[in-house]
């Protein structure tokens, strides 16, 4: 970690990935953002400010995205895009130098990821924990001769401040809320104590053409995407759209329809403002953790009545990306618990009487109408409400020939098709429901010892049958 990092929870969050000493020839201070995709209470930028201020140097914003990644699609892409969209106007109105690119796999032009790391004098990017994430930050590091800093900047107590080897949702919890408070308020000290005018503004980067999408209409990214070799399946999200604009709606409408009654009404799909469907947003950094506590503290809400938001949004969020850290695997059949493996496993040749395609189970055609109901509201819309989810990933196993290929059809649809995939609060919840095994109690066919969930509890709630019967009607 670079001496200067003294101010607030700096030096909590961030840890050298590599061995490599500070290019003291280098331009400016790399700062790479994969999901941390927004300027204020950005760790990552503020470490590479309290950086460059010591090296009187400028920093140089970086982000990209890769028409060959296995994700690629016209509804992530878009999203990444627009949220790229408005960092790149937050960061003009600070003078700070940013690039974002495209890779297309059709250009033969220099590869300006690598060119821009040679001129750097150190990197800073946000470290998170998904292989997905290790990939990117892989490829970082093989292309990198000097020092990479990695920074926490996705949850409100760092990681690596925690003690290893929590088992449970409640030692997590209480290991988690012994810190919190110290957490928020360290930064709140660091994002008011770093500001932009510390570090030498430039505006002698020499950098290639213009790689920036912030003029861009929406119309313009559109014609952009398709004209690249993406999956053009997956249609862009109407109901989600990627702004600040939105964003701020969507904080508002928890304030004021949604804290009050959270902890009655989340588990009711059919209603309006059951729950805020930030997560894209939270998935993609275009809000912090601590930023929207904030938002959830200035609320004319008593604490009585926020204590299950906060539940859910602190200790539920951070306990996966926690189980996520420390079980490389998680994204894996192999990853699950081995009481869970087994008896599924044990399971496998069971008759299966709702057995359907892969093709079927992806467009929401299989017997199950509940089931449909949440596929296609996910499929077209980008975003599944959490309830629903529970019953969808334990449905699954119902429908699929193994449990293996259970969990890898589960992983494809969270991962291609939903805004938040490919994010540690997935993967733990997908674990979860295909993990959460009480060997010796209950065992069913199919199931074993996991346990299943049946649908009667959703049909019960309001508006549940017309809103699963409207989303099973058949396309005009």
């Amino acid at each position: 970690m670079a001496a200067d990092q003294t101010i607030g929870d700096l030096p909590d969050r961030v840890v050298a990935g590599n061995e490599k000493p500070v290019y003291r020839g280098g331009e400016y201070i790399f700062v790479v953002l994969y999901r941390a995709l927004r300027v204020e209470d950005n760790a990552v930028i503020e470490s590479a400010i309290a950086h460059a201020a010591v090296l009187d140097l400028p920093i140089l914003v970086y982000s990209e995205l890769d028409e060959a990644a296995p994700y690629a699609s016209d509804r992530l892409y878009y999203f990444a895009l627009g949220a790229f969209r408005e960092l790149v106007i937050a960061l003009r109105q600070q003078n700070i130098s940013c690039v974002q690119t495209l890779k297309r796999a059709a250009e033969e032009e220099e590869d300006l990821f690598p060119a821009l790391i040679e001129k750097s004098a150190a990197i800073y990017t946000d470290e998170e924990p998904t292989h997905w994430d290790k990939a990117r930050l892989k490829r970082l590091l093989d292309f990198a001769h000097q020092t990479v800093f990695l920074v926490d900047a996705s949850r409100l107590v760092p990681l690596r401040v925690l003690p290893e080897k929590l088992r449970t949702t409640p030692a997590f919890r209480k290991a988690h809320g012994e810190l919190r408070e110290r957490y928020a308020a360290l930064r709140k000290e660091a994002s008011e104590s770093l500001t932009y005018e510390l570090i030498t503004q430039s505006t002698e980067i020499s950098l290639p053409t213009d790689h920036n999408f912030a003029d861009y209409s929406d119309d313009e990214l559109i014609t952009l995407l398709a004209d690249c070799n993406i999956n053009h399946e997956f249609s862009i999200s109407a109901e989600h759209p990627p702004t600040t604009t939105e964003l701020t709606a969507r904080i508002k409408t928890l304030q004021e329809n949604i804290l009050a009654k959270y902890k009655w009404i989340r588990n009711n799909p059919a209603l309006e403002y059951s729950t805020s469907q930030l997560s894209p947003y939270l998935h993609f950094g275009m809000v912090s953790p601590h930023q929207l506590l904030a938002k959830i503290n200035e609320a004319d809400v008593p604490k009585t009545y926020t204590w299950k938001f906060r539940d859910e949004f602190l200790t539920w969020r951070e306990w996966s990306h926690y189980q996520v850290f420390y079980n490389s695997e998680i994204h894996q059949f192999t990853g699950l618990p081995k009481s869970a493996q087994k008896t599924l496993l044990a399971h496998a040749t069971d008759e299966l009487p709702e057995l359907t395609s892969r093709e079927d189970i992806i467009s929401g055609n299989t017997p199950d109408a509940t089931w449909n109901a949440a596929q296609k509201e996910w499929l077209n819309t980008g975003w599944l409400h959490n309830n629903l989810r529970m019953y969808w990933a334990k449905q699954i196993l119902r429908f699929t020939p193994t449990p293996e290929s259970a969990w890898e059809l589960a992983c494809y649809i969270n991962d291609y098709i939903s805004l938040d995939g490919r994010d540690p609060a997935t993967y733990a919840s997908l674990q979860w429901a295909f993990g959460n095994a009480k060997p010796g109690y209950g065992e069913k066919e199919i199931y074993g010892w996991v346990a299943p969930k049946s649908d009667r509890a959703i049909l019960r709630r309001k508006g549940m049958k017309d809103w699963i019967a409207a989303r099973n009607e058949p396309e005009e």
